[in-house]
């Protein structure tokens, strides 16, 4: 995409975005919130795991230059923002000194002095600084971007190295995503939704091929990286497959070995380097002229090489020769079977593990089958399962509950709401791997193919009773000024109403469990008396850790002491109703 195109393209979507929030684009305030929002929508879709509310991280006002913090505890990074949007047309030089003083909140926040210093009383901003310390003890990468709709100067790219530089033993990276980063990023989203490339061409060397005998088609060869950075370039993440692109912005994603290799001994990148396997679906190849055409090209292990290729100087690239595995499997791109199989091996010693891996597994086949089977009842909608990526859309008769989600809110339902906040990725995780995935898929922690009838249909009831939830919190945080975040206590608030149907429900005539999985208007009375209580209690819990300054909206969902606090409130509020009841 071009420069142009891609302005016309962020217009397009700051005009969308005004039209949504009925602000005026021509309005310089109300477009640069847009483009907070374009932003922290872009972050969203990078970060699909990611449980982020707009109104919670996107900073109005007194902002002291912080808009966004976006959190992705799936791949343990933080992104905090300061988004300029100058001007509709031009794309000016970004001035250096606000890069330097946004860099420098960095120092700030470390040391505790970001509130005085910038002479903010923000509760966001409070509540960031608060949470800054935690997510450096908890090893989290922090990405200070400086986004600007202007361009990039020699004086903001020097400004970049250098804090990278003074910084590199720590968990944080500095940079400036202009009007050319932006546009890539963008580009890097949007592929994930592209299909593989229909052909790529290589000329190989003589002698430098092997195509051993077997049950599949396969070509071994060694190529210059000068050809796979242009073959990057061109196709960017869209040569990655799926469960690897969504990880291609996680820490460490362009190995700080491989690119000191690259720049200080190219022609020993071969040997140090294990080289890019690939799937295609066919690939056809001459020995005579040593071309090799793929059909369906996509990279199943190398993101980290690509990487550190596409950033590599080209003339050090001409010394430099990569191996490459490539196999041809029919349907490759349904990653099931073989080809699934052949995804799953060659990454086993890479960071993908949830919940990439797992929407290949029986249990997740299963899922989508039996998803699709089942009629909507009540205000219940049709769900569709989205199990990977790209996800489905939603529609005016459907809703798509993505696999992420299914799992957080099952374990959070049969379980310990603390986790689905806190830390996610153990949701995915095998027994091996000290997870949690066979109580967020399987049966008592044992994995499993398939569901009951009733094990079914209790999650349909939770994932029903969550949507619930949430609508509840939102209105309650809207309520009130002092409850402006405890909607990130839904987790405990699904939990409680699990806990509320076991121990009220057998005390109701005139409701049964059938009536609950109906979805109808029996539904809507029981949970309208369980939501009073489940408001009452969270809406205490959270106002009195808050008033002792024991903690933030943050880390009230994963904090122990708070879960308790709750139940034992939640147990006092229940027994007055039953004492009213009696």
């Amino acid at each position: 995409m071009k420069i142009e195109e891609f302005k016309s393209e962020l217009r397009s979507g700051l005009n969308k975005i005004c039209a949504e929030k009925q602000w005026k684009y021509d309005n310089p305030k109300q477009r640069g919130m847009a483009f907070e929002d374009w932003c922290f929508r872009l972050l969203s879709e990078r970060y699909p795991a990611a449980d982020n509310d707009p109104s919670q991280c996107v900073i109005r006002g007194d902002d002291a230059e912080i808009d966004i913090f976006f959190e992705s505890k799936e791949t343990e990074e933080i992104y905090i923002l300061q988004c300029k949007h100058p001007k509709i047309a031009a794309s000016d030089p970004i001035p250096e000194n606000e890069v330097k003083s946004f860099f420098s909140n960095f120092r700030l926040l470390e040391d505790q002095s970001y509130l005085q210093r910038r002479r903010t009383t923000n509760p966001k901003l409070e509540e960031l600084a608060a949470e800054f310390e935690y997510w450096q003890k908890q090893g989290y990468l922090i990405h200070f971007i400086f986004a600007s709709s202007g361009e990039g100067t020699d004086k903001t790219t020097a400004l970049v190295e250098k804090f990278n530089k003074d910084f590199q033993n720590r968990s944080v990276k500095f940079d400036v995503w202009d009007i050319s980063c932006l546009r890539d990023e963008f580009e890097s989203v949007k592929s994930i939704d592209e299909k593989y490339p229909d052909r790529v061409s290589i000329t190989l060397a003589d002698g430098h091929f092997l195509r051993p005998d077997g049950e599949f088609e396969n070509l071994t060869f060694v190529v210059k990286g000068s050809t796979l950075k242009q073959i990057a370039l061109e196709h960017k993440d869209s040569l990655f497959n799926w469960n690897i692109r969504r990880f291609l912005g996680k820490k460490g994603e362009v190995n700080a070995g491989l690119t000191e290799t690259l720049a200080k001994e190219p022609q020993h990148f071969y040997y140090y380097n294990n080289g890019i396997s690939a799937l295609c679906e066919e690939f056809e190849f001459d020995e005579k002229t040593r071309k090799v055409v793929v059909r369906k090209l996509q990279i199943v292990n190398g993101a980290q090489t690509i990487g550190a290729l596409k950033n590599a100087d080209a003339e050090k690239l001409k010394d430099t020769l990569v191996l490459v595995k490539l196999t041809a499997i029919k349907h490759a791109h349904r990653e099931k079977g073989i080809a699934a199989a052949l995804i799953k091996t060659n990454n086993t010693q890479n960071t993908l593990r949830a919940p990439d891996f797992r929407s290949n597994d029986r249990i997740q086949l299963w899922l989508e089958a039996k998803f699709k089977e089942t009629k909507p009842r009540g205000e219940l909608k049709q769900i569709v399962y989205g199990r990977k990526r790209p996800y489905p859309r939603s529609s005016s008769s459907t809703s798509v509950l993505k696999l992420q989600d299914l799992g957080k809110i099952r374990y959070a339902w049969l379980y310990d709401p603390r986790i689905p906040i806190a830390d996610p990725a153990k949701l995915f995780q095998l027994k091996e791997e000290n997870g949690l995935y066979g109580f967020a898929f399987g049966i008592d922690g044992e994995l499993s193919s398939m569901w009951s009838e009733a094990q079914f249909k209790d999650a349909l009831l939770a994932i029903h009773a969550f949507d619930k939830i949430t609508e509840e919190l939102d209105i309650l945080q809207e309520s009130a000024e002092d409850l402006k975040q405890v909607g990130r206590l839904k987790y405990y608030g699904l939990k409680l109403f699990k806990l509320y149907i076991d121990e009220m429900l057998p005390t109701y005539s005139d409701v049964s469990q059938e009536d609950l999985h109906a979805f109808g208007g029996k539904f809507n009375n029981f949970f309208g008396r369980a939501k009073k209580i489940i408001g009452l209690t969270l809406s205490q819990s959270y106002r009195e850790i808050l008033n002792r300054e024991e903690g933030t909206a943050f880390s009230l969902p994963r904090d122990a002491k708070v879960w308790d606090l709750v139940q034992r409130k939640f147990s006092d509020n229940l027994a007055l109703v039953r004492l009213t009841q009696t």
